[in-house]
């Protein structure tokens, strides 16, 4: 099931949110190796984790195995505030346009179809969502990921070698994408 989680207030919603934070430190410190992000309470969590945060997740019996955020571009978010090297030109910004971070699926459920489902569920939670237009910081391998989902994108400028990584800022037009007949639960 896809759940789409607004906002971290809800307390219906903390086990899972917490249960997604803890994944997220596995993989992006853990896996990755993003060592900034490490924590001792071992949850992956950041100032861009806030009540105007909305979290889309998959959940298998009971547990999170997969999913990503959205952080408006109206306050503050990941492009802007460090990653705006990207972008030749202003950062897209305003109230239809969010930003995509954070995907992520757990090492045992990789290879299989919920990558596909995951990407799948975008365009309907932007849709069910108002939102038009995200803006992502990828690496490279997401345009060919991005183009097999057939997504609509433009880089907002060159790759550029980041922290380590050829890194690259996207702007995704959603109301070109078709909707899966993927059905989201909303919660919160």
């Amino acid at each position: 099931m896809i759940r789409l989680i607004t906002g971290i207030a809800d307390p219906r919603n903390q086990d899972l949110l917490e249960e997604h934070y803890r994944l997220r430190h596995k993989i992006f410190v853990g896996e990755r190796g993003w060592a900034a992000l490490a924590r001792p309470d071992q949850r992956e969590i950041d100032a861009y984790d806030t009540p105007n945060t909305i979290y889309v997740l998959s959940i298998e019996d009971g547990h999170v195995v997969g999913g990503y955020r959205f952080l408006p571009t109206t306050a503050p978010h990941l492009l802007d505030d460090h990653y705006s090297q990207l972008v030749d030109g202003p950062v897209p910004r305003g109230r239809g346009i969010h930003e995509w971070s954070r995907f992520f699926i757990r090492k045992d459920r990789r290879g299989g179809k919920l990558f596909g489902q995951l990407i799948g569920s975008v365009p309907g939670a932007c849709k069910l969502l108002g939102i038009s237009s995200l803006t992502s910081v990828i690496e490279p391998n997401w345009l060919s990921r991005f183009e097999a989902a057939s997504f609509h994108y433009r880089l907002l400028g060159p790759l550029i070698e980041a922290a380590g990584n050829q890194l690259a800022a996207v702007q995704i037009d959603i109301q070109k994408a078709s909707v899966s007949g993927l059905a989201i639960s909303c919660a919160g």
